[in-house]
């Protein structure tokens, strides 16, 4: 993953702008989507036409919002591993077609949109489409570092699923020296230990991993 991610840094860095003046308030977006189950499903019908109104907040409906759904399954599933495998093989039409069929039913998926991007490239498939791919991923991302800055526990990323560690990582911050990674059971953030580099130059990162960890844990 992370020679793929380097290949999309300078098309990243153009697009995306980090800052942390937005604050996640998880309980609303869970009241949200379990009491108003039409206004989440028309945001997230905004969020799929890739609207160019659409708003941060919206974004954080839709992509913690999954959460909190019934369907929510944290990445762990046979489609998720199998896009994994067709990844290490390099196996561009297996990647599109379970890319595409991990977003029929997760639609927040990094990875899905990640590699749904890429191989419609390879696969020289409209651009209209691979250009809606990483549309909603870069609004993801950019929703995400907009929450956090991942500086401390107080002010962390947050994430719905593990493997999205690796987009920021990578994909924002192009951090190459990852040295650890541990679990604050406290904070329930994993704690990146890294070498400092000109767009993260601290030694810690903080990624809050709760709404995965409280999933898990039932």
């Amino acid at each position: 993953m992370k020679r793929i991610f380097f290949t999309f840094i300078a098309i990243f860095a153009t697009m995306m702008t980090i800052s942390a003046q937005a604050v996640l308030d998880l309980k609303v977006i869970q009241e949200t989507v379990e009491n108003e189950k039409e206004y989440f499903q028309d945001i997230l019908n905004i969020f799929q036409n890739d609207d160019p109104l659409l708003r941060t907040e919206d974004i954080a409906l839709v992509y913690y919002g999954h959460s909190f759904l019934p369907s929510y399954n944290a990445g762990n599933d046979s489609n998720e591993e199998a896009l994994k495998n067709y990844v290490a093989q390099g196996d561009n039409n297996s990647i599109y077609a379970t890319a595409k069929k991990i977003l029929a039913y997760n639609p927040v998926s990094l990875n899905a949109l990640f590699y749904a991007w890429r191989s419609a490239l390879e696969l020289n498939r409209p651009e209209s489409e691979s250009t809606s791919y990483v549309t909603k991923y870069l609004n993801i991302l950019n929703m995400i570092t907009t929450y956090g800055d991942g500086k401390s526990s107080r002010t962390p990323f947050y994430v719905i699923n593990p493997d999205d560690q690796d987009h920021i990582i990578y994909g924002i911050f192009e951090i190459e020296d990852v040295k650890g990674r541990e679990l604050d059971t406290e904070t329930l953030c994993n704690i990146i230990s890294i070498e400092p580099c000109p767009k993260f130059p601290r030694r810690l990162m903080y990624i809050n991993v709760s709404r995965y960890l409280s999933h898990t844990a039932k």
